[in-house]
């Protein structure tokens, strides 16, 4: 396609703009008509080149324009050659055995044998050689919620917000049907969450929907629901993160609390952080703290980022594989002020929900040579409670972690005890993996200990975090393929 003929593509798809004036306005045109027909090549290259950034920015980087046009099209001709004509509900039926066969390689087993939809995953391969098929468009479409490519009769969005209604309704459908292979399981997952939040903010007032951010929150909430089902899956999306190049303070404060309110960050690994709110207790010299696990994620804005939220009880529900509660974790946009070198942090800003669901809340640095002045009382000189005692505020979700001392070789892994090693078989005899995704283990994962208290009984775990597979010590002892090395010969 040249850029003119992408340009009026844009414009017939309605993929930036619901209406054809709303696009007139931004490029400053009178497109009714002859639309971008009679534009320069010089001038339709440079309106391409400004949405194409656009694109950039709605999607975090990840779409790139021209490319998912080439999608759009390419998907748009299967839609219409295999589905556009069957019946709605024979549609509905499709889509399940289409995403199990794209993303698991099997098709659903309920009994029927369903020959024309295997028949259709399959020529979805075929027309899929390249990657140029789209997922999302094939269910939005499918589903009447956007256009076929060369739609002649498409008109404006009359309702942006019910589509992203329905699409979250369909997709939260799938996201429950599949919620009993998931390795943490979500009465609403944090990307629905966030789905949920853009349809609310547009009610208020917000103009920031479109078909574009449509199509891009489809795919990336079906990437992430297979990602619970599909531990290696899980690993990649982990890998992707970009956390934030920056330098937080570990002592905070909040002017709008008490003074004996602190907030302290702990460095977790490269990527995350522990927030400790401590409420100091002057009188029974007490620190009654609440521990928070942060995630900053670099999305492309330099004083803006995305940060992940999860509250005490999510790792522990995700521990025990019980459905997380629906306040366990959460998101926001949170701004950022930087000292004069550009990066170390002195303000940080929760915009939507903070660690205590209070909006906003903005916490800034205490700097290094104030902090005795201000806490005399209760932090010596590396800023660590002396004589006070520690009192975890939400204790029932205590858990402790410790790092394990881990050799990983293309067939095992291997945990160092306090008096013994033991090791973990990647294959059983048949070859297959022993635990979902364990294959994929290097040295470079994170592999934890961990121990928590459930109703009265300790219990003891290994913990694959790249893969998000929480091991029972107990339960792994009765599988044939762990068991401690009593010779060097076990080791190989």
């Amino acid at each position: 396609m040249t850029d003119k003929e992408r340009l009026n593509t844009i414009l017939r798809l309605r993929l930036f703009y619901s209406t054809e004036k709303e696009l007139g306005d931004k490029v400053g045109l009178s497109l009714k008509g002859n639309h971008f027909s009679r534009q320069k090549p010089f001038a339709c290259e440079a309106f391409f080149s400004k949405f194409s950034e656009e694109c950039k920015e709605y999607t975090q980087g990840k779409v790139n324009l021209a490319w998912l046009l080439c999608q759009y099209e390419t998907t748009s001709k299967f839609f219409k050659k295999y589905i556009e004509n069957t019946s709605h509900e024979t549609n509905k039926r499709f889509i399940p055995y289409l995403l199990n066969y794209l993303y698991k390689g099997e098709t659903p087993n309920d009994g029927t044998q369903h020959l024309k939809d295997i028949i259709l995953c399959e020529r979805y391969d075929a027309y899929n050689k390249d990657g140029e098929m789209n997922i999302g468009i094939i269910i939005l479409m499918t589903y009447g919620l956007i256009p076929t490519f060369k739609n002649k009769s498409s008109q404006d969005v009359t309702d942006i917000i019910d589509d992203f209604k329905k699409a979250y309704d369909i997709l939260l459908e799938i996201a429950q049907s599949h919620q009993a292979g998931a390795s943490t399981k979500y009465k609403e997952m944090l990307c629905l969450k966030e789905m949920r939040k853009l349809i609310e903010e547009e009610q208020e007032g917000d103009k920031y929907l479109n078909r574009l951010l449509l199509i891009y929150i489809t795919n990336d909430v079906l990437n992430r629901i297979f990602a619970l089902e599909i531990p290696a899956k899980l690993r990649q999306y982990s890998k992707e993160i970009v956390p934030m190049d920056f330098e937080l303070p570990r002592l905070w404060r909040c002017e709008e609390e008490a003074d004996n309110i602190v907030w302290e960050f702990v460095p977790l690994n490269i990527d995350a952080y522990y927030l400790y709110r401590n409420e100091i207790d002057y009188k029974e010299k007490k620190i009654r703290f609440t521990k928070y696990q942060l995630t900053f994620k670099d999305i492309g804005y330099k004083d803006f980022c995305y940060t992940v939220i999860m509250r005490p009880s999510a790792n522990w529900h995700n521990m025990l594989k019980r459905e997380q509660p629906e306040d366990s974790i959460s998101f926001d946009c949170t701004d950022i002020e930087y000292e004069n070198d550009r990066h170390t942090v002195r303000e940080l800003t929760f915009t939507i929900e903070s660690p205590v669901s209070e909006k906003p809340l903005v916490i800034k640095a205490v700097k290094k040579q104030d902090a005795l002045n201000y806490y005399t009382m209760y932090l010596d000189h590396e800023g660590a409670a002396g004589d006070f005692e520690d009192e975890d505020c939400q204790a029932q979700y205590a858990i402790i972690f410790d790092v394990i001392d881990v050799a990983v070789t293309n067939t095992a892994i291997l945990f160092k005890g306090d008096n013994a090693i033991f090791k973990l078989d990647k294959y059983d005899e048949e070859g297959n993996e022993t635990i979902p995704g364990i294959s994929a283990l290097t040295h470079t994962d994170n592999f934890v200990y961990a121990e928590l208290d459930e109703d009265g009984k300790k219990r003891q775990f290994l913990c694959l975090d790249s893969i998000n597979q929480n091991l029972d010590v107990e339960e792994l002892f009765e599988k044939p393929y762990f068991h401690e090395i009593e010779q060097v010969s076990d080791i190989f």
